[in-house]
This record gives structure tokens, C-alpha cells and sequence, in this order.
């Protein structure tokens, strides 16, 4: 369940990074490029935020767990006698910032990775033409 969890993150990582590079190798305009790698971060972002809390509580649901409980013994009474700490620890460990305030934290901070490399690649290309065109 670890290695599907990274390797599910290794790729929404990937996606979010790679995307806005694409656009601009494919010359889009900035607009364009702002509209899909917006679009695509965006569900990136939701999609990693989500899946977490979403195998959390397929976990807890596989194990027994009663969310409908009022105390912790409540909750924990289905649950095998070995595992009734371990799930304990994943009900608690969902509180908090729920994966909503986690996304949005994180597209506050992503949202304007492509507007970087669009001036990262506009500028490639103005130094591109002009050392290019002196060597001809």
C-alpha cells in the first residue's frame, strides 16, 4: 500500500511539474499555457490532497472502524484486538486541516509556477535567437 501511495505521488508530482514545461516547448501562448497547466495543477492538487484522507478511510472502514462512535472504544469496538491502536491513530491522524484546506494551501503556492516558466522559457528563447543568430 506504501509503494502504490509514493508511486501514485510520484506521478501527480510529475504531472504538476512536467505540464507547464510541455506548453512551453510546444509555444503556446501565455494564456494557453496558464489555462491548462491552471487546470491540470488544479486537479493534481485535489486528486493528491483527496487521496490520502480517501485511503484513510478505506483502511478504517476494512478494519471495522465505527465512525459513528462517540468515544474511541465506541469506535474501535469491530476492530480486531491487535489493530485497535493503529486505528486509532489513522482516525485521529484525519483531523485537522481537512484535504479541501490542503489543496487550496497548496495551489496558493503552485499557481504561479507556470507563469516562472514561462519567463523561464521565454528568456531561453530571446538568448537562443540571439547567440544562435551570431553563429550564422
Amino acid at each position: 500500500m506504501e509503494t502504490l501511495g509514493f508511486i501514485v505521488e510520484l506521478l501527480i508530482l510529475m504531472i504538476i511539474v512536467f505540464t507547464p514545461i510541455v506548453c512551453v516547448c510546444k509555444n503556446y501562448s501565455f494564456v494557453k499555457l496558464y489555462l491548462v497547466s491552471a487546470l491540470i495543477i488544479s486537479l493534481m492538487l485535489i486528486v493528491g490532497a483527496y487521496c490520502p484522507h480517501f485511503f484513510t478511510e478505506v483502511r478504517l472502514d476494512s478494519m471495522g472502524f465505527d465512525f459513528e462512535g462517540m468515544s474511541d472504544a465506541e469506535r474501535v469496538q469491530n476492530v480486531a484486538p491487535e489493530m485497535r491502536e493503529e486505528a486509532t491513530k489513522l482516525y485521529w491522524s484525519n483531523m485537522g486541516n481537512g484535504w479541501p484546506m490542503k489543496a487550496i494551501i497548496w495551489m496558493v503556492f503552485l499557481l504561479p509556477y507556470p507563469l516562472i516558466v514561462w519567463v523561464f522559457g521565454l528568456a531561453y528563447n530571446k538568448l537562443k535567437n540571439r547567440f544562435g543568430a551570431k553563429n550564422t
